[in-house]
């Protein structure tokens, strides 16, 4: 059975940036070709919740895990039945930091 995935603010906001980002130095086309791959994990985690590796670093309710697509990290966390898509953070950078939900 499928969850629903729910994006988070922040994770909207990456999303964004992101492909303004790429839109800006590869074109258009390559920026949805990027985004369309963190698109894709974020599916693909509403079918295998427990699919990403578990963020040993963050040891706060709720326990968040991630996918690593491209050069970025999804991290997203579960509660009932619902996938929170919590934030895209570029793995190149230094270590992400949660804000509480």
């Amino acid at each position: 059975m499928a969850c629903n995935v729910h994006w988070l603010h922040k994770a909207e906001i990456d999303f964004d940036s992101i492909f303004l980002f790429y839109r800006q130095v590869a074109g258009e086309v390559v920026a949805r070709k990027r985004l369309s791959k963190i698109l894709d994990a974020t599916e693909t985690v509403g079918y295998m919740p427990n699919i990403g590796r578990l963020d040993e670093d963050y040891h706060h309710t709720p326990t968040y895990r991630y996918l690593t697509v491209l050069d970025y990290r999804v991290y997203y966390f579960v509660e009932d039945d619902v996938v929170y898509i919590a934030a895209i953070w570029d793995c190149r950078q230094g270590g992400m930091v949660f804000e509480e939900k």
